[in-house]
């Protein structure tokens, strides 16, 4: 598998599972056991489970974090897919990809910097052990889509080795023997006989005012 093809399916598993980690919690906290009042905080909204008569929380809702992370999936997707476009129309996969990535990078950000803001703030003095905070499974599934679209976007900038035309240089050995040493389907010079070598005529000596003899057994030159 090329790079730019891991690169392209980094970016689709990225953008899919940044889509998922939002429906997913992302904070949890309250009383454990059953009939235990627990707040239940994901990207798009904050469930209260078992919420004592009178109590009335429709305030404390959760922002909306939702919206710019599956905006940012989408566009991951999309990016993924013009990776396989020819190569003259490619690079709008590359501005494309870094695009959604920085949006979702920023995205994460926000609801990390959001959930560590709630760790230990409204913790009880009074029974502690019966009182639970953690952080949830979409948190950690949109820390690894960032970082998966990271790594992606590096990748389908990867340039493709173009073959460069040139001279091939043949490489002699320093342990060889340099006479014998020829290039690829050659003759090694060595080898063949001086008397068998022919002679080639290169230019003939311009005629005189004498008559050139005939050439033959009767007729030497």
């Amino acid at each position: 598998m090329s790079r730019r093809l891991l690169g392209a399916v980094l970016l689709l598993v990225a953008g899919v599972a940044a889509v998922l980690g939002t429906f997913l919690p992302l904070f949890r906290q309250g009383h454990a056991g059953d009939g235990g009042f627990m707040a239940v905080v994901s990207s798009w909204r904050t469930a209260y489970l078992n919420v004592p008569q009178g109590l009335d929380l429709d305030a404390f809702q959760s922002p909306r974090f939702g919206v710019p992370i599956v905006v940012a999936g989408v566009l991951l997707v999309v990016a993924a897919a013009l990776v396989f476009l020819p190569e003259s129309q490619r690079l709008a996969a590359r501005y494309l990809g870094v695009g959604a990535t920085g949006v979702l990078v920023g995205s994460v950000a926000a609801t990390g910097s959001y959930v560590a803001s709630l760790l230990g703030r409204t913790r009880p003095p009074e029974d502690p052990g019966a009182y639970v905070e953690d952080v949830g499974e979409g948190t950690w599934m949109l820390v690894a889509a960032a970082v998966g679209a990271v790594v992606g976007v590096v990748l389908i900038h990867s340039r493709r080795v173009v073959p460069v035309a040139g001279t091939v240089v043949y490489r002699v050995d320093d342990d060889g023997d340099e006479d014998m040493d020829t290039p690829p389907f050659g003759i090694p010079v060595s080898e063949i006989p001086v008397a068998e070598i022919p002679v080639v005529e290169v230019a003939q000596i311009p005629e005189t005012g004498y008559e050139r003899p005939a050439e033959g057994p009767d007729h030497p030159r």
